[in-house]
């Protein structure tokens, strides 16, 4: 039986100099290799249509569809995320 993995999205303007999402994506790669086998990370443009379905305009992160952090999120609350959405699927 597969697992589906849980969908980790991550948002940027993709017009942008990459040191303004270097540290975000630094954060999540850190972050998502500890979980290697349950989670997906999707790059996305804030100018997605995605973007548009969660109404985002600035960097952030999405986990699972539910869970919505701020580009200065703190790698705990990531993680905690990710585990929290693990144990409801």
């Amino acid at each position: 039986m597969t697992k589906n993995k849980l969908k980790i999205e991550v948002f940027f303007p993709f017009g942008s100099c990459a040191c303004s999402y270097a540290p975000l994506m630094e954060k999540v790669g850190r972050v998502s290799s500890i979980f290697k086998d349950t989670v997906e990370v999707l790059i996305r443009s804030t100018s997605s249509k995605e973007a548009r379905v969660y109404a985002i305009r600035d960097s952030c992160v999405i986990v699972d569809g539910e869970v919505r952090l701020s580009a200065d999120f703190v790698e705990k609350q990531l993680e905690e995320a990710i585990i929290q959405r693990n144990s409801n699927k």
